[in-house]
């Protein structure tokens, strides 16, 4: 019988290949980057693993098409430097985390196309964010703002939406256009359009205890919101200014225009005041508006003062302005022995007081159970446009026909 010889290896190869198992087994495991430190510099995508605090800058930003994912932690100042600044980059995206406590949670410079998304930014003492120096389509998107403003200044195409803004307004600066601000609450947190910060939309939005106000500022419009205890202000030298369905409640001038001189044409139209001290205040300072006022489709209800008025006793440039199709009723009183600046007493629907021959014209409103007039104008100074309608006013109208 034929037996196949035993091989036996050599013991070489065996020792080898035990050595090899050894080495295999017992390397460490691959220890990955280290943890993000305050004040490191991001130029690829970072997620945080812990909260951090900073005794100066968070992180700079120097790379662009950056996703930078707080993932739910915190980054805590000590009152200087910046959480996170992102410099002349392009589609960085800061997201999902708390940033606060230093002078500025957020600077964007010469930054394109980036986003804040779901973020918390409070109590940073300069700003919670700031945008500067030619940047382009910045979004807030689902933010809590609290404690600290949003200063944009010379940026272009800002859209904040879905976000909750607490004693922390929102300042368009130095040519700062194209922002579109819809879905957001304002509490104690005014919005202010200043110098050439045009093409602003207001839309769809809370504001309690806030206002806007716009001074140099063309092509504004405010659609759709719902003001509580909140105000619109318009001042020098803004144009084509559009204040349209909104609904103005329990404040003091819902919409007012303040040293307007070379302003023109307001819009305020088809919007509901209900229970402010006065709806429309122009007192003293409309008539320098070169192209005027239209006051029209409105609904004024229960507000102290008047609905509407106009106490401009001085002349001045050629001006218009337009009340019409507005529906007033029980306004004035409340008054509190409010008089205008010939001393009569302001207590009606539509209150004028306007120099003789003035261009001021009312035509179609419908006035009813006002205090006093449901239209008050001294005969004379303004136009009766015709199909103005008073029921149940103690005093009917003056200066026009009501049927």
């Amino acid at each position: 019988m034929h037996t196949k010889p035993f091989k036996v290896r050599h013991p070489a190869t065996v020792l080898t290949a035990t050595a090899l198992l050894v080495a295999v087994t017992s390397a460490p495991a691959h220890a990955g980057p280290p943890a993000a430190q305050c004040g490191d510099t991001v130029t690829s995508d970072l997620s945080l693993s812990s909260d951090l605090h900073c005794n100066g800058p968070g992180f700079v930003v120097k790379a662009g098409d950056v996703v930078l994912n707080l993932n739910g932690h915190s980054i805590t100042g000590s009152g200087t430097g910046t959480g996170i600044s992102v410099i002349d980059q392009a589609r960085v995206h800061v997201r999902n985390g708390r940033i606060s406590h230093f002078d500025r949670g957020v600077l964007f410079v010469g930054s394109i196309d980036s986003e804040l998304v779901d973020l918390s930014l409070t109590d940073n003492s300069g700003h919670n964010v700031q945008t500067a120096e030619s940047s382009t389509n910045f979004k807030l998107t689902d933010c809590k703002i609290r404690r600290g403003d949003v200063e944009i200044d010379t940026t272009s195409g800002l859209t904040a939406t879905h976000s909750e803004f607490s004693q922390a307004g929102i300042q368009f600066n130095l040519t700062s256009r194209s922002s579109n601000i819809s879905g957001s609450t304002f509490v104690d947190s005014p919005i202010g359009y200043w110098t050439n910060a045009n093409n602003g939309s207001l839309t769809g939005n809370t504001l309690i205890r806030s206002g806007v106000s716009l001074r140099e500022a063309d092509n504004l419009t405010v659609s759709g919101n719902t003001f509580e205890q909140g105000y619109v202000r318009v001042l020098n030298g803004s144009s084509n200014t559009t204040i349209t369905d909104n609904r103005f409640s329990d404040g003091d001038r819902a919409v007012f225009v303040q040293q307007a001189l070379s302003s023109s044409n307001l819009r305020i139209v088809r919007n509901r005041f209900t229970g402010n001290q006065i709806g429309v205040d122009a007192s003293d300072v409309f008539v320098g508006m070169e192209d005027g006022i239209t006051v029209s489709g409105n609904t004024f209800t229960d507000n102290a003062v008047a609905g509407i008025l106009l106490d401009s006793p001085a002349a001045h440039s050629p001006y218009w302005v337009r009340i019409e199709r507005n529906v007033l009723k029980s306004n004035g009183k409340s008054s509190g022995g409010r008089v205008d600046s010939a001393g009569r007493p302001v207590d009606d629907g539509i209150h004028v007081n306007v120099p003789a021959n003035s261009p001021v014209e009312i035509t179609g409103n419908i006035t009813r159970a006002n205090a006093d007039y449901g239209i008050e104008a001294v005969p004379g100074s303004v136009t009766d446009g015709g199909g103005n309608v008073s029921h149940g006013d103690p005093s009917g109208c003056l200066g026009v026909f009501c049927a």
